[in-house]
Formats: structure tokens, sequence, C-alpha cells
């Protein structure tokens, strides 16, 4: 049977047909290395923090915000150990 455009339009989708499945904003091995890398180097945080922080999606600004205080606090820490190191 040949359907209109407007019978087309008002068609409910099947039941059968899978869900979209959305990549997540942020995956597990990025934010691992993130966190890491910021431990190491605290300017890695800040930079990626930021970066994430302004992007549209609520995960990825969490991540950035997460980032970006781990980021300043060790920027805090490493400042502490090398002044205590004199």
């Amino acid at each position: 049977m040949i359907k209109t455009m407007s019978e087309k339009e008002n068609e409910v989708p099947s039941t059968h047909e899978k869900p979209a499945v959305s990549k997540p904003a942020v995956s597990a091995g990025v934010n691992l290395a993130v966190i890491i890398g910021t431990i190491l180097f605290p300017v890695i945080g800040v930079a990626m923090g930021f970066t994430y922080f302004r992007k549209d999606d609520p995960a990825a600004k969490k991540a950035g915000i997460n980032w970006l205080l781990l980021g300043v606090l060790m920027f805090i820490v490493h400042i502490v150990l090398v002044s205590t190191m004199k």
C-alpha cells in the first residue's frame, strides 16, 4: 500500500525498534586519565575542567567542575609540598 506524506508523518513508530543509545559525555577512561594527569600536573585539570565546564551537556559540566576543583586543589598541594621542602 502506498502512503501519502501526511500518513507517514502521523505514523506511530514500531515498538520493536531499538531506542537510540547515547554516548556518555565523558567516558570512564578519559575521566581517569584526566584525574591521574591532574594529580601529576595540575594545569591539566584546570585546562580540561574549564573546557568541559563551558559545554552544554550537564554531565560534561559536572566533570568539568570536578576536574577544575581537583586542579586548583592540586596546585595548592604542590605549592605546600614545595614550600615545606626548603
